[in-house]
C-alpha cells in the first residue's frame, strides 16, 4: 500500500507580545514586542511567514538631566578597569566614547577609545536601543541599525529644533541679534557679550588682505573671564571643537581667509566673543548674529491681512489674493498659523491680475479649398493663444486655458472660384547637388479649369512653388590619418598620411568625394640640417716639374657653424677626391735641391699620341741616361708619362714593386694597359708596340735565414717585416744630398707610396750618385749610401667578418635565412664593401628548410602546470607535441609550417610578504646623542595577520638608528620674587615667575631645563579662616496698590576684610555664610481693592458697503479691573458701537492711470483720484498720452524732505571717525569718491500692483551734484569706523501712503553701516549709511514696501 504524502503547511504570525521593558529611563528609550511564526508553523516544505517578527515604540522620552552623563559614555565606562589583556593598556584604563572616523554603517557599534591616548576598540557589536546615532544627530540605534528619529526623542517623528533651539518650535521664542565690529586696539578687544540661552551663533571674521594671516583673531573667554579660545597670545591654527556645558562650539582655526565661530548648540552660560589684533594693527572685519530668547511675557499676535500674493487665479484676467500670516505684535516677526488659531481671519485682500492679456482661439492656418471651382471646405488649424494687448504679441498656449470659451469649428465651408486661375506645375527637374543641400525646380502656368492659360496676375491669390530644397544631408566628406614620422633623417623631407572618402560609418571610393577639396596626403618636412661634404684649397704640387699631385682637406661639416662630424654622417658615395694628378713643366725651380737637370730641346706630342699606363704605383723621378721620367702616385693608378728625347722611348719598371718572395731571388710582375691622354682606357692596337714596357722583371730580397720558416714563401700583406726610416741625426737643410769628398754625392728623390694600403708595407725612394755638374757617378761613398726603402704602417686590412644564420623564413617547403657580413678590421672598425675583397664575401643569404611540408600534422598542448612560485612572479609549462592526424607523436619537423603555440607564460602567485617600516620617530634626546625607532613589520598584503618568520630575515629593516642633535647647553631654573598674596583671609595663594636660562642668564625653551627640579611657581599664603556675614537690604514697595501683592530685598553673603581700618564687603558664594539665607521675597497685603469697572472698544470693522454710505461697528464692553464683566459702568457713558461710513468721491472710481484714461477719455498729466486696495488716493498720473501711462505720488512736503546722498568726502585715515561722526569742512579728507551725488525729488513712482515705490524711477527727481542717486538709498566711502556721513530722507506726510512694517534696509559693501530711524506712523524715514565703500538700499531691491493709510 503506497504511504501518502504529508499535506504542505504554510506558516502564519501568532499574536504580538507585550511590550517589554524601555531600554531607557530618560532620553528616549525603545520598548519591543515580539511575535513569532507559530498559528501555525510552517510544515513539510510550507513558506515562513512574511512581514516584521518585531515592532517598537519610543519610551520615557522626556529629556535626562544635564548632570547626567551621556548614555554612549555610560556604556563605555561600564568597561572601566577591563584591559582584555591588550598589550600596554593599563589595569585602570578609563573608556570613552569614540565617534569620529567610525563608518556611517558602524555608528550603531559601541567603538570606544582609550581615555589619554588614540586607540580604540569595538567592545559591543551594538549600543543599547535608544542611544543617539552620533553626537549630531537626533536618529537613535534600534537592534544595531540607525532609525529616524526626532529632537523629541521619538522614533520615526520628524521635529526639529528651530532656530531658537526649541523643539518643534516656530523660531517665535526668540530674535537674531547681529552685528559687526571693526576698531583695532593692540591685544585683547571685546566684541560682544553672548547672553545664556544663545543658539545659532554664527561669527566671521572676513582677512583684511584676503590671506590667512592679518594679525586678527577670534577669541572666547567664559563668565569667570578665563580664556577658552586663543587665550595668553596663544593662537590655534586648525580646526578644533569647545565643549561649553553641553554645547559643542566649532572653531575653523587661524589659518583660513575667513575665521570662523558657529554652533548650533544652545549655551547655557554667558560667554565673551574677542578679537585679539597684534602686528600691522589692521581694522578687524568682524561679523556676528546670534538668537537669544525673548522675554518670558505673553506675546500678543494678530492676523496680518497684507501677506504675500497668492497666484493669479486665471493666465488672463484672474484674480490674485494675499495670504493672512500670523505676525507677533512686539516685533512683526511672521510666525506659525497656531498662534492665530483662536483669532478669526480678516477677509482676504484681492485684486485683478494679468490683466494685460486676455485668452482666446486663434486660427493659425487655413488649408486650401477642396474644390477649385464650386462648393467645396478647408480645414483650420486652431490653438489656444494668449493675446498682450501692450506688446500685440499671440503666443500659443495649452487648449485647457481656453475651455470656458466654445472653440471653433476645424471645418468651414468654401467656393472656388471657377473663372479664377491656378497654378498648374510641371515636374520637378533633377536636385542641382546629390548631399549637402541643394534645389530642385518647376516650371508654373497659370491656367483656368478649362485649362485655358491665363496671365498669371489671374494666380496671385495663390502661392507660387517653383524651388525646393532638396538633398539636404551631409555629403561624403574627407577624413585623414595620422602624418608618417618625416621619411629623411635630415634635411628637407616628406611625410604621408591616408586620406580617404567616408560617409557616416563606411568608406566610399574616391570619386564620391569632392577632388577639389581633397587633404594632402604628402607634406614637406623639414629636420634638422644634413651633413655635407666640404672642400679646402688645393695644397702646392708635390713636384716642380713633370707630373705630380696635389691634396686638399676633405672634411664632413654639419650646420650653420659648420661642425665637424665623423665622416660616417656624409654619403660616402659622394666625397670629393682629396688628391689629383698634376702636369707641371720642366722648370728650373728642380734646383732647389742643387740637382740640375740637363736642358734638352723637347718635341711635341702628335695629336694623337696614346701612352701605356702600369697599374702598379711607383715613385718618381727616376733618371736614367738622358731620359727623365715622371711617375706620379694615384689613388688607385699610377701614370707613367713619356718625355722624348730623339727618337727614343724608354718606360722602365717602377722603383716600388712587389716581388714574388720575402727573400732571396723571385720575380716582379706588373700589368700594362693603353689609356688616351684624358686617362680612358683605349684598344691596346692605339699605343706604339715599340713602347710597351716590360711586364715582367727579376728582383732581389735580403737572403733567407736558414732557420726562417718564411724562406721563399711569397708576400703576405699582414706578415710583412716593418721597416723604419732611421732619419739622419741631426738634420741639415741639404737634406737630399750625401756628401762625398772629392765631388761626388749621393742624390735621393722622394719617398713613394707605400705599398700597401694596410697591414705593413714599404716605400722606396731613388738613390743616385752624381758629380758636381749633376752627372752620373759610381765613386760614392756606399758607407754612407742613405736608405732606399723603408716601412709604412697604415693598419692591418680589413677583413669579411659574419654572423649567425637567422631563422629561416618557413618551417618547410623551401625558406631562405640571411646573416650579417660585413667588411671590418679587427678591431670591429667598419669599411664599405670596397674595401674588402668583393669576390671572396661570403654569402648573406641562403635557401633552407626545403623539405617538403607535411599536410595533416598539427601541434598539440598539454594543460598548464601550477605556477612556479607561490608568491611573486613566476612560469607556468606545459608540453607541446607534433601529432599526425591519426594522433602519433611524430617530429616537430613536421609541424614546423605551423605557428608552434607557447611552452610556457607568466604567472603571479600571491603577494610576497615583504618588510614595512613606519617613519622614524623623534630622537629620543632633545639635545646631544640619541636613538630613533620606527615600527617594522612582517606585511603580506592581506587581512590576516603575518608572522615575522614569513618575511626574509637578513632583509629586515633596523628598527633603530642613531641620532645625533647639537650639544646639550647647561641650562637651569631662576626663580623671580613671590608676589603680594591676593587676599587677607581663607585660601589664597601666590605667585612668582620661574624661567628657564642658559649660562649667559638668556632666557630659553623650558623643555632645556630639567622639569624634576623646577622649584615651585605657586604657594599657599597660609591665611587665618575668612568671616562671612549675610547682607540685606532695604524692602522695595508692595507690587499692588491695593490687594495681595509682594515686595522684595537683595541678599547676598559677603566676606569681612578686617584686616583694614574699616570693614569692607566683598560679593561671595552663598556657601560661605553660616546659618540659612535670609528671605529675599515677603508677601504684603494692602486691603481689599474696591471694585471697579470701565468701557473698553474695539478696533472699528470694515464698512458695510465700498461705496456710497455704509455702516461699520466695533465691541464695547464694561469690564473690571480683572477683565471680568460688569454692569457697574455709567451708560450715559458708554462709546458708540456703530457709525456711518461713506465713501466722498464717486463709487466708480479708476483703479488705475490707463483706466483714467479709458473710461474718462483724459490725455492730460495730472492728478487724479484712483482707488487704491479699496481707499481712495490722489495720484499724478504722468504718460496719458502713451498707451501705458505711469502712476506717481506728489510728496507734499516737497524736495526738501525728500532727498538721497551719496557723501563725496574720503578721509585720509580710513580707520578713524572724527569730530563724534559730525561733518566739518576742514576735515583731513579729499573730495575724490566718483559714485558720489545728491538728488531731490517732488515725486515718487507707485507700482499699485506690489505696492512699491520704484526708487530707480527719477523722472521726477533733479540731481544738484555728482550722479543721480535712487530714492530711499544713501553711501559713503568716508571711513571704515562705524562713521556714516551719507543721508537719505522720506517724507510721505499728506501722500496718503506709509511704508510697511516690513520695510527693511540692507547694508552694502566693506565696513558697510546703517542707522535708521522710522517714525510710529511710518510717514517718515532718515538715515545715515556709509562704509569703507559702504551704502544701504531698500532691501526688497527697487521697491519700497508702502500701504494705503
Amino acid at each position: 500500500m503506497q504511504k501518502q504524502k504529508a499535506p504542505v503547511i504554510d506558516g502564519a504570525w501568532g499574536t504580538w507580545s507585550p511590550f517589554g521593558t524601555c531600554s531607557r529611563t530618560c532620553g528616549g528609550g525603545i520598548k519591543t514586542a515580539i511575535r513569532e511564526c507559530n498559528r501555525p508553523e510552517p510544515k513539510n516544505g510550507g513558506k515562513y511567514c512574511v512581514g516584521r517578527r518585531m515592532k517598537f515604540k519610543s519610551c520615557n522620552t522626556e529629556p535626562c538631566s544635564k548632570l547626567k552623563k551621556d548614555f554612549r559614555d555610560e556604556q563605555c565606562a561600564d568597561f572601566d578597569g577591563k584591559h582584555f589583556n591588550i598589550n600596554g593598556l593599563p589595569t585602570n584604563v578609563r573608556w570613552v566614547p569614540k565617534y569620529s572616523g567610525i563608518l556611517m554603517k558602524d555608528r550603531c557599534k559601541l567603538f570606544c577609545r582609550v581615555a589619554g591616548n588614540t586607540a580604540y576598540y569595538q567592545l559591543r557589536d551594538r549600543v543599547i536601543d535608544g542611544t543617539p546615532c552620533g553626537p549630531d544627530t537626533n536618529d537613535i540605534c534600534v537592534q544595531g541599525l540607525c532609525r529616524q528619529a526626532g529632537c523629541d526623542h521619538v522614533l520615526n517623528s520628524k521635529a526639529r529644533r528651530d532656530k531658537c533651539g526649541v523643539c518643534g518650535g516656530d523660531n517665535s521664542s526668540c530674535k537674531t541679534v547681529a552685528g559687526t565690529f571693526n576698531t583695532v586696539h593692540y591685544g585683547y578687544n571685546v566684541v560682544v557679550r553672548i547672553p545664556a540661552g544663545a543658539t545659532n551663533i554664527d561669527v566671521r571674521q572676513h582677512s583684511y588682505s584676503g590671506k590667512p594671516e592679518d594679525d586678527n583673531y577670534l577669541a572666547l573667554s567664559n563668565s569667570q573671564g578665563d580664556f577658552i579660545l586663543n587665550g595668553d597670545f596663544v593662537v590655534s591654527m586648525f580646526k578644533r571643537e569647545i565643549k561649553v556645558g553641553n554645547a559643542v562650539i566649532e572653531y575653523s582655526g587661524s589659518d583660513n581667509t575667513i575665521e570662523r565661530i558657529n554652533s548650533t548648540d544652545r549655551i547655557e552660560q554667558e560667554i565673551t566673543l574677542q578679537v585679539l589684533s597684534v602686528g600691522n594693527l589692521y581694522n578687524p572685519d568682524v561679523r556676528y548674529t546670534f538668537n537669544i530668547p525673548i522675554e518670558d511675557k505673553p506675546q500678543q499676535f494678530y492676523w496680518n491681512a497684507y501677506g504675500p500674493w497668492q497666484p493669479c487665479s486665471k493666465l488672463c484676467q484672474g484674480e490674485r489674493k494675499r495670504k493672512p500670516v500670523c505676525t507677533r505684535e512686539s516685533d512683526q516677526l511672521t510666525v506659525s498659523d497656531q498662534r492665530c488659531d483662536r483669532i478669526p481671519q480678516p477677509e482676504p485682500i484681492s485684486e485683478p491680475c494679468s490683466t494685460e492679456c486676455e485668452l482666446r482661439w486663434h486660427i493659425a492656418r487655413k488649408s486650401e479649398c477642396t474644390a477649385q471651382c464650386g462648393l467645396g471646405y478647408r480645414t483650420l488649424e486652431i490653438y489656444c493663444s494668449k493675446y498682450s494687448r501692450l506688446e500685440g504679441k499671440i503666443e500659443k498656449v495649452d487648449d485647457r486655458f481656453c475651455s470656458s470659451q466654445p472653440k471653433p469649428s476645424t471645418r468651414e465651408k468654401c467656393t472656388g472660384d471657377c473663372n479664377v486661375g491656378g497654378w498648374r506645375y510641371s515636374a520637378w527637374t533633377e536636385c542641382s547637388k546629390s548631399c549637402g543641400g541643394g534645389t530642385r525646380r518647376r516650371r508654373a502656368m497659370c491656367v483656368n479649369t478649362y485649362n485655358d492659360v491665363l496671365d498669371d496676375s489671374k494666380c496671385s491669390q495663390q502661392e507660387k512653388l517653383t524651388v525646393q530644397r532638396c538633398s539636404d544631408f551631409l555629403c561624403p566628406q574627407w577624413k585623414t590619418g595620422d602624418w608618417s614620422e618625416c621619411l629623411v633623417t635630415c634635411g628637407k623631407g616628406h611625410k604621408h598620411r591616408q586620406t580617404w572618402c567616408q560617409f557616416g560609418e563606411d568608406r566610399l571610393n574616391d570619386r564620391f568625394c569632392d577632388p577639389e577639396t581633397k587633404p594632402e596626403s604628402v607634406q614637406t618636412c623639414q629636420q634638422q640640417e644634413c651633413a655635407s661634404w666640404q672642400v679646402g684649397p688645393w695644397g702646392q704640387c708635390t713636384m716642380t716639374c713633370g707630373q705630380g699631385y696635389q691634396m686638399r682637406a676633405v672634411k664632413c661639416v654639419v650646420g650653420t657653424y659648420v661642425s665637424v662630424v665623423d665622416d660616417n654622417e656624409c654619403n660616402a658615395a659622394t666625397r670629393p677626391t682629396d688628391t689629383q694628378v698634376n702636369l707641371a713643366v720642366p722648370s728650373p725651380a728642380f734646383a732647389s735641391v742643387r740637382t740640375e737637370w740637363k736642358p734638352l730641346e723637347w718635341k711635341p706630342y702628335r695629336p694623337h699620341c696614346w701612352k701605356w699606363v702600369s697599374l702598379i704605383c711607383h715613385t718618381c723621378p727616376f733618371l736614367s741616361g738622358e731620359f727623365k721620367v715622371f711617375c706620379c702616385s694615384l689613388v688607385a693608378i699610377a701614370v707613367c708619362l713619356i718625355f722624348k728625347a730623339g727618337n727614343v722611348t724608354v718606360s722602365p719598371f717602377p722603383t716600388v714593386m712587389q716581388c714574388s718572395v720575402t727573400c732571396g731571388q723571385g720575380k716582379a710582375t706588373r700589368q700594362v694597359i693603353c689609356i688616351n691622354y684624358s686617362d680612358q682606357l683605349v684598344d691596346r692596337s692605339e699605343c706604339d708596340p715599340d713602347d710597351l714596357p716590360a711586364t715582367e722583371q727579376d728582383c732581389s730580397m735580403s737572403p733567407c735565414h736558414p732557420n726562417s720558416h718564411d724562406y721563399g714563401r711569397p708576400i703576405h700583406p699582414f706578415l710583412y717585416p716593418d721597416h723604419r726610416l732611421k732619419l739622419h741625426p741631426g738634420g741639415s737643410p741639404n737634406r737630399n744630398r750625401a756628401h762625398i769628398p772629392g765631388g761626388n754625392q749621393w742624390r735621393i728623390g722622394p719617398w713613394g707610396a707605400c705599398s700597401s694600403t694596410c697591414a705593413g708595407g714599404f716605400q722606396r725612394r731613388v738613390v743616385v750618385c752624381q758629380d758636381e755638374n749633376g752627372y752620373t757617378a759610381n765613386n760614392c761613398d756606399e758607407k754612407s749610401k742613405p736608405m732606399e726603402q723603408r716601412s709604412c704602417e697604415s693598419g692591418p686590412c680589413p677583413q669579411w667578418a659574419y654572423g649567425n644564420w637567422g631563422e629561416c623564413t618557413k618551417p618547410c617547403g623551401a625558406g631562405t635565412r640571411t646573416r650579417l657580413v660585413v667588411c671590418q678590421r679587427p678591431n670591429g672598425e667598419r669599411f664599405t664593401d670596397l674595401s674588402c675583397e668583393i669576390l671572396d664575401k661570403p654569402p648573406d643569404r641562403e635557401q633552407c628548410n626545403v623539405q617538403d611540408c607535411p599536410r595533416d600534422a598539427a601541434w598539440s598542448a598539454g594543460p598548464w602546470s601550477s605556477c612556479s612560485v607561490s608568491c611573486g612572479r613566476g612560469q607556468k609549462h606545459r608540453s607541446v607535441y607534433c601529432l599526425s592526424k591519426e594522433g602519433r607523436h611524430v617530429e616537430e619537423d613536421y609541424c614546423k609550417h605551423l605557428a608552434k603555440p607557447n611552452v610556457q607564460k607568466k604567472c603571479r602567485g600571491g603577494r610576497c610578504p615583504k618588510w614595512k617600516a613606519g617613519d622614524w620617530g623623534q630622537c629620543s634626546v632633545s639635545c646631544g646623542q640619541g636613538v630613533q625607532r620606527r615600527t617594522v613589520r612582517c606585511h603580506s598584503g592581506t587581512p590576516k595577520a603575518t608572522e615575522e618568520a614569513e618575511c626574509d630575515p637578513a632583509g629586515r629593516p633596523p628598527p633603530q638608528r642613531d641620532c645625533h642633535l647639537p650639544e646639550c647647553p647647561t641650562h637651569r631654573w631662576a626663580a623671580g620674587e613671590w608676589q603680594a598674596c591676593m587676599k587677607t583671609c581663607g585660601e589664597a595663594s601666590r605667585y612668582r615667575k620661574v624661567v628657564c636660562v642658559d649660562e649667559n642668564k638668556q632666557l630659553q625653551n623650558s623643555g632645556y631645563c630639567d622639569a624634576s627640579k623646577r622649584p615651585p611657581e605657586i604657594e599657599s599664603c597660609g591665611l587665618p579662616p575668612c568671616e562671612y556675614v549675610w547682607i540685606t537690604g532695604e524692602w522695595s514697595e508692595c507690587s499692588v496698590t491695593c490687594g495681595k501683592g509682594y515686595r522684595q530685598r537683595l541678599v547676598s553673603c559677603s566676606e569681612i576684610y578686617t584686616g583694614k581700618d574699616h570693614y569692607e564687603y566683598g560679593y561671595q558664594n552663598t556657601v560661605n555664610c553660616p546659618g540659612t539665607q535670609p528671605p529675599n521675597i515677603q508677601p504684603c497685603y494692602l486691603g481689599e481693592c474696591p471694585v471697579s469697572a470701565s468701557w473698553r472698544v474695539g478696533n472699528w470693522g470694515s464698512c458695510s458697503v465700498t461705496c456710497g454710505v455704509g455702516v461699520m461697528h466695533r465691541s464695547v464692553q464694561c469690564l473690571t479691573n480683572d477683565d471680568q464683566v460688569s454692569s457697574l459702568c455709567h451708560a450715559d457713558l458708554k462709546p458708540e458701537e456703530r457709525r456711518t461710513c461713506h465713501n466722498v468721491h464717486d463709487c466708480e472710481l479708476p483703479r488705475s492711470c490707463k483706466d483714467v484714461k479709458n473710461l474718462k477719455g483724459v490725455t492730460e498729466d495730472g492728478e487724479y483720484f484712483l482707488q487704491v486696495k479699496g481707499k481712495t488716493l490722489k495720484v499724478y498720473c504722468s504718460g496719458m498720452q502713451t498707451d501705458s501711462p505711469k502712476e506717481y505720488v506728489t510728496l507734499v512736503n516737497g524736495d526738501a524732505e525728500n532727498f538721497s546722498e551719496v557723501y563725496g568726502y574720503r578721509l585720509h585715515n580710513p580707520t578713524e571717525c572724527p569730530y563724534n561722526g559730525s561733518r566739518r569742512e576742514d576735515c583731513q579728507c579729499r573730495k575724490d569718491y566718483t559714485a558720489a551725488g545728491f538728488s531731490t525729488f517732488s515725486k515718487v513712482r507707485l507700482d499699485l500692483n506690489t505696492m512699491q515705490i520704484i526708487t530707480t524711477d527719477l523722472q521726477f527727481a533733479q540731481t544738484h551734484d555728482g550722479r543721480p542717486v535712487p530714492y530711499a538709498t544713501a553711501g559713503d566711502c568716508y571711513s571704515a569706523a562705524k562713521c556714516p556721513q551719507g543721508r537719505f530722507s522720506i517724507d510721505l506726510y499728506g501722500t496718503g501712503l506709509s511704508l510697511t512694517a516690513t520695510a527693511k534696509w540692507l547694508s552694502q559693501g566693506n565696513y558697510a553701516v546703517s542707522e535708521i530711524q522710522k517714525s510710529p506712523d511710518g510717514t517718515k524715514v532718515v538715515g545715515k549709511c556709509g562704509g569703507y565703500c559702504g551704502k544701504c538700499t531698500p532691501s526688497s531691491g527697487t521697491g519700497l514696501d508702502v500701504q494705503v493709510l
